[in-house]
């Protein structure tokens, strides 16, 4: 049995056909599907991490700046896997910008509009479409999230829960769409992001001890 898959090109994706490692008609094991979700394991111990000595609504608002941050720069580059590498460099440019006295939240910001005006001056070789859409994407979510962290602690909460479930469904589409990232990110996203919202609103609501 044949199936596809996707490689990077200047306009999307182009499909070329591969073996199944399931060819010969057998269904995978149960070891084979719990390996293949090693992104939302992954995912649960960056919430684990963040939510072990208590979730903070400034925390979690730039988490999703930085994640926004990240698709962006994805589209910009027009390369699905770059989206794992400036995650590295996102976290890596957040802890040297906290160590020399930097603010880590304007310095995504300004990470964010720079692939973003790189990305429109690359023209044709990118998928333009895909750059406006995370472009956009990125404005609204750095808009809550920036909201967020300057207002009152349970308002501040609320933004902050609402910027990450809607990254979440942000995480969900590009997964499906199948674009923009590879596949694996956006799972890890999904679970960190949803977990994060779902945190704070349960803080917010004394649900669980804040």
């Amino acid at each position: 049995m044949n199936t596809t898959t996707n490689l990077d090109s200047p306009h999307g994706t182009v499909d070329h056909p591969t073996s199944s490692p399931h060819s010969s008609g057998h269904p995978p094991g149960i070891g084979s599907r719990l390996l293949a979700r090693w992104p939302s394991a992954v995912g649960l111990l960056a919430l684990i991490a963040n939510a072990s000595g208590g979730l903070d609504s400034h925390v979690t608002a730039m988490i999703i700046i930085l994640a926004a941050m990240c698709y962006l720069a994805a589209a910009a580059l027009g390369s699905r896997r770059s989206g794992w590498v400036m995650l590295g460099v996102a976290v890596i440019t957040v802890v040297v910008a906290k160590a020399t006295g930097l603010d880590p939240t304007a310095t995504l910001l300004a990470m964010g509009a720079g692939f973003a005006v790189y990305g429109f001056l690359r023209g044709s070789r990118i998928d333009r479409r895909e750059l406006a859409i995370q472009s956009l994407g990125f404005a609204g979510f750095s808009a809550i999230a920036l909201t967020a962290m300057m207002v009152d602690p349970l308002l501040a909460a609320h933004l902050a829960a609402t910027a990450a479930i809607g990254h979440a469904i942000w995480d969900v589409i590009t997964f499906y769409r199948d674009k923009v990232v590879e596949r694996s990110l956006a799972e890890f996203c999904f679970v960190l992001d949803f977990g994060l919202g779902a945190v704070l609103l349960l803080t917010a609501w004394n649900l669980i001890p804040a």
